[in-house]
């Protein structure tokens, strides 16, 4: 890593059996091969402060100015799909959803429910506070396509307070209300930013799981300055894996690049390894959509124990037709 620039084939070829778990190795490589860092490690200083300086952009772009809309001047009632209500009406709906996903991120683990030692107001920007997505969640619920046109209807619209059961957990008269951040929030809010800024890639569920193990290693490395900006660091990395399986996530695209497709390669693969595995599957009606959907769409994210995954994926990004390998480790797995 030391090398500039780095020989990128060199180190997958090193990382191919796992990749070291010390002195926060891992973490780095990850960013290197999921294309993050450049390969010319004399840059790396440079282009980090301007990332994440980046991503504190967005996040105030996206996050702190979509919850102000008090001074939004639009009618909440109105009908135009490019209206500024309209939008946030649609970007709650997604982010009710990512927040129902992250709240259960690995659930057998309680680090995604501890707080984070380094809140985003405390780490790039302090006019984005703790609690910017939690009042998004827990304010008015505001209810336009079944209310009235009539001027009550609208005021009560903006005065009916409704509780949604997935909003968050603390109460503001809590003191860890504002002082605390939970990595379940992180993840959210990192997912959340993605969906807008990839305004064609609508949130589907799964992408949570893809960011798990990147956002826990990143938020794991033993060095301070690399773990105070695991936020940003895995929103970059996570928004390039997704652009290499997008498709796994867009129906559209099942038949032919997406995850149908894969799945007709993957049991072609077994059926070349062992024929009779896969007649008697075919003979039971167990089509790979019952068992390799989700291991493909998420890259066995949620097969096997957190560490493992970690050990897992070193494989798989390290390999240059990594994806390729994701159906021949399914096919080991059936065997």
């Amino acid at each position: 890593l030391l090398n500039s620039p780095i020989d990128i084939k060199k180190l997958r070829k090193e990382c191919q059996l796992g990749c070291p778990d010390s002195n926060g190795l891992r973490s780095k490589i990850w960013k290197v091969l999921l294309n993050y860092l450049p390969l010319d490690h004399s840059q790396w200083n440079k282009f980090l402060t301007r990332s994440r300086q980046e991503y504190s952009n967005l996040a105030t772009e996206f996050v702190a100015s979509s919850t102000n809309n008090e001074s939004n001047c639009d009618d909440p009632l109105s009908c135009n799909p490019d209206s500024d209500w309209r939008k946030y009406f649609d970007d709650n709906e997604v982010l009710l959803q990512i927040n129902k996903d992250c709240r259960r991120l690995y659930p057998e683990f309680d680090f995604f429910r501890r707080s984070t030692s380094y809140p985003f107001h405390k780490v790039y920007s302090p006019s984005l506070t703790i609690t910017a997505l939690r009042n998004r969640l827990d304010m008015d619920v505001f209810h336009s396509r079944t209310m009235a046109t009539d001027i009550t209807g609208a005021k009560k619209l903006l005065c009916e307070k409704q509780k949604h059961p997935l909003c968050s957990s603390y109460e503001e008269s809590d003191s860890e209300f504002h002082s605390q951040e939970a990595h379940w929030e992180v993840a959210q809010r990192i997912i959340f930013i993605y969906c807008k800024v990839n305004q064609r890639s609508s949130y589907v569920q799964g992408m949570n799981e893809v960011l798990g193990p990147i956002y826990y290693l990143f938020a794991n490395d033993p060095d301070p300055e690399w773990q105070m900006y695991a936020e940003a660091d895995a929103f970059y990395c996570f928004n390039n894996l997704m652009a290499e399986i997008q498709s796994n996530f867009i129906r559209s695209f099942d038949e032919d690049i997406g995850i149908g497709s894969k799945m007709e390669q993957m049991f072609s693969l077994l059926a070349e390894f062992d024929p009779k595995l896969a007649q008697h599957l075919t003979y039971l009606h167990l089509e790979p959509t019952h068992f390799a959907f989700r291991w493909i769409t998420v890259l066995l994210a949620r097969e096997f124990l957190l560490p493992d995954v970690l050990r897992l994926w070193d494989s798989i990004l390290s390999d240059e037709q990594r994806f390729d390998l994701v159906l021949y480790i399914c096919c080991a797995m059936l065997m």
